[in-house]
């Protein structure tokens, strides 16, 4: 015979959520029942208290079945519909990281051909903490927005000196900035 181990509030409530306090037996729901966990497999017959053997049960339910277990049916219907949303869970976190990475890959590619623009038309590099900034930017704005103020910086700023240069990149935040201000109406 397996010890019962007590069931931490956090466990209890993590069940209680995935259940969507509602009794799996019987279907009343929180707070017109008070709602138990009850074990799928008996402590008794070795059943543990991982979250796959958890189930949120009315008092009514729990106490009247004791540790006997519903129909196999029942239990195979639960477990197999927790297999389906822990599969979908993953197939979305999965999705949602690639997702992630793309967005991650095409601001490095925009980033970079800003910085070819701006090498090309100034004969001046930009260094790795151009390109970060170049990143932050691209985020914040978009692509289009950042490669117009960039356009305007050098045009307006960039005489051929290394000063000018350092100014104009300086401008390219606020010039992306107002651009947008003034496009909402808020200038």
């Amino acid at each position: 015979m397996t010890t019962r181990k007590p069931l931490s509030k956090k466990t209890r409530f993590e069940v209680f959520k995935r259940d969507h306090f509602t009794c799996q037996y019987c279907g009343r729901m929180s707070p017109d029942v008070i709602l138990e966990v009850d074990h799928i497999k008996p402590v008794a017959e070795g059943g543990t208290n991982e979250m796959l053997n958890l189930i949120t049960s009315c008092r009514d339910c729990n106490r009247g079945k004791g540790k006997r277990k519903l129909s196999d049916k029942t239990e195979l219907k639960k477990q197999q519909k927790e297999l389906d949303d822990l599969a979908t869970i993953r197939e979305q976190t999965k999705m949602m990281m690639n997702w992630k990475r793309e967005l991650m890959e095409s601001i490095n590619n925009q980033a970079e051909l800003i910085g070819q623009y701006i090498g090309d038309n100034t004969d001046w590099i930009l260094n790795d903490g151009g390109l970060a900034k170049i990143k932050k930017l691209i985020r914040q704005f978009s692509f289009q927005e950042v490669f117009e103020a960039v356009e305007i910086a050098f045009d307006y700023y960039y005489d051929g000196s290394e000063r000018s240069w350092d100014t104009a990149y300086g401008k390219i935040g606020g010039i992306c900035y107002n651009r947008r201000q003034q496009r909402n109406g808020d200038i």
